[in-house]
């Protein structure tokens, strides 16, 4: 019986209308902006028609690439990060890219031992979802044997390259909402373990000490002991209350929420409270969040063309190359913040 023939990247291209090399790249994960997305999905298209399935020791035998890229995350529970985690794969499953996710380890030693898999040649790149315990030192570590990476959403001070929200933006949208509210005194509240959440702080510090006095605010340390809630309940029972806060993060927002209820405090007829990252269950909660969205696609695909370029340089130009990328954030407006309360609080 006559062997059934093998489909070939010829086919592909004859089927999509393209170059070989034009399908090649696609589906190895090499494309850019020359490609056109319809131009993409035309090829993937065409090439699952026909039932071609790329060889991926073949490709990699011939040009050292894999086209399979590798990402580590510092928790897949709580709220935001998950979210960014499951829609970067979306997005590489949408761009043809093979991306295999790892959880991280608690440890930076152990960390360091996760990622020796990603160092093999089996993979072209690593993508490192917020902030890693030693996270500079592993990137120091990738750069000495010519491993491309991008860290992804762990804040200005986080290791370069990165891809970022806006934050100063972010803050910024969260600041000019509650003021034009009518409120004057407004705390940030943040989580020490947490980089992304320590510079929006410093944003907060920065344009509260740019406000010409304009507005009052504090810093409230928000960790899970009974210290932390002590002085914020002591800080929520003064005459220098705040009448709204800006929570770091959803998730930490989420908790602050929580927390005044058990005080007896409602919310936002006692107190406004808004969050940051907009996950997607903001909009069910009670009540629904005011928040600041990250825009979580534009992001996941921004990290993954700059790691797919620079996985493309060679390993002098990548190391030296160090951008750091910004995606702009929007005000979402929910029913957590109202004018300021005018009657005095009274805390159970």
């Amino acid at each position: 019986m006559k062997a059934p023939k093998r489909i070939g990247i010829l086919d592909v291209a004859r089927l999509a209308g393209v170059s070989a090399t034009t399908v090649s790249r696609v589906l190895n994960g090499q494309v850019d902006s020359r490609i056109r997305l319809e131009t993409q999905d035309r090829v993937r298209e065409a090439a699952s028609s026909l039932g071609y399935v790329v060889n991926r020791l073949a490709t990699s035998l011939r040009t050292h690439r894999t086209g399979v890229f590798g990402a580590i995350v510092n928790s897949l529970s709580g709220h935001y990060q998950p979210h960014l985690t499951s829609r970067l794969q979306i997005v590489a499953q949408r761009r043809g890219v093979e991306l295999l996710v790892a959880q991280a380890k608690t440890e930076a030693g152990e960390i360091a031992g996760q990622l020796r898999l990603f160092q093999q040649d089996f993979f072209d790149g690593v993508i490192m979802v917020s902030d890693l315990p030693g996270q500079q030192a592993l990137c120091d570590h990738l750069d000495l044997i010519g491993k491309a990476h991008v860290t992804l959403g762990a804040g200005l001070t986080g290791p370069l390259p990165a891809v970022l929200t806006d934050d100063r933006l972010g803050i910024r949208l969260l600041l000019d909402h509650l003021v034009e509210l009518g409120h004057r005194r407004i705390s940030f509240v943040y989580r020490i373990s947490r980089s992304a959440l320590r510079d929006r702080m410093s944003i907060f510090q920065d344009a509260i000490a740019g406000s010409a006095g304009l507005i009052a605010g504090d810093i409230i340390s928000f960790e899970r002991g009974e210290h932390d809630r002590t002085l914020f309940a002591d800080l929520l029972a003064s005459s220098e209350r705040p009448t709204a806060l800006i929570c770091g993060s959803d998730g930490l927002a989420i908790e602050v929420v929580a927390f005044l209820r058990d005080l007896g405090l409602q919310i936002p007829a006692d107190i406004s409270v808004v969050g940051y990252d907009n996950v997607p269950d903001t909009a069910y909660w009670a009540p629904p969040l005011t928040t600041v969205a990250q825009p979580t696609d534009a992001l996941c695909e921004a990290s993954l063309d700059l790691l797919v370029e620079l996985s493309n340089l060679p390993m002098d130009a990548r190391v030296a190359k160090r951008p750091m990328r910004f995606v702009t954030p929007e005000l979402v407006i929910r029913a957590s913040s109202s004018s300021p309360s005018l009657r005095p609080l009274s805390l159970a």
